[in-house]
């Protein structure tokens, strides 16, 4: 990284001519995307930025989320929301899911579904799920709020969280007893939040705490 800035890579770049009419801002952030976020970064970030025009795309999805996590997800409130709100609610936790460093190098298939924002149907192989956090699924109070992928025989589990939710992305149906929020089920106004304390044996949440334990 040294030895590129002092060869004068950096002046080549910033002062190329596919950057005119570009602010400084835009030029410099597209080469620490392209030139300095491996070198800084090699074994990746808790969640990795994409390039700055994909951050800034989905980027507009954030803004329904935090309607969401607002309002810790209450059915009573959120489903007075328009449906194209609901929609952006949606697209904003598959979104995160680009960015975790587990799902790096996945061809995932919901992506046409993310970019166009009005497109209400996606019936690809992933299928997004969601559980309110607890007393009950976060130990001594500490809720582990980190990225993970879990492993089965019928295929993958990603893992995501905040402090107020946990979100799984899987390629395959739910194992039988398995409880949890389809986030699709906010399209149609009337869903039941799920929490820590409504999972048997701790569900997959349990499951993969577990896993993180081990793993120390």
């Amino acid at each position: 990284m040294v030895d590129s800035m002092m060869s004068g890579k950096v002046k080549e770049k910033l002062f190329h001519k596919d950057n005119k009419g570009k602010t400084l801002e835009e030029v410099s952030g597209n080469f620490f995307d392209e030139e300095l976020a491996q070198p800084l970064y090699p074994q990746g970030r808790t969640a990795r930025s994409l390039c700055r025009q994909c951050n800034t795309f989905l980027g507009k999805y954030d803004e329904a989320y935090k309607k969401f996590f607002d309002n810790d997800g209450s059915p009573s409130i959120i489903k007075g929301y328009q449906k194209l709100t609901r929609l952006k609610i949606i697209k904003a936790i598959f979104a995160k899911f680009l960015s975790v460093p587990e799902c790096k190098g996945q061809n995932f298939d919901f992506i046409t579904f993310l970019q166009d924002e009005n497109q209400e149907t996606y019936e690809g192989q992933w299928e997004l799920y969601c559980i309110k956090r607890d007393y009950s699924t976060d130990f001594f109070g500490l809720g582990h709020l980190g990225t993970g992928v879990m492993t089965y025989d019928e295929g993958v589990i990603f893992v995501l969280s905040d402090e107020k939710f946990i979100f799984h992305l899987m390629d395959f149906e739910p194992h039988k007893g398995y409880k949890s929020l389809n986030m699709m089920d906010l399209l149609n106004k009337t869903y039941t939040l799920v929490s820590g304390r409504d999972l048997h044996d701790g569900g997959y949440h349990g499951q993969f705490m577990i896993q993180e334990m081990l793993k120390v």
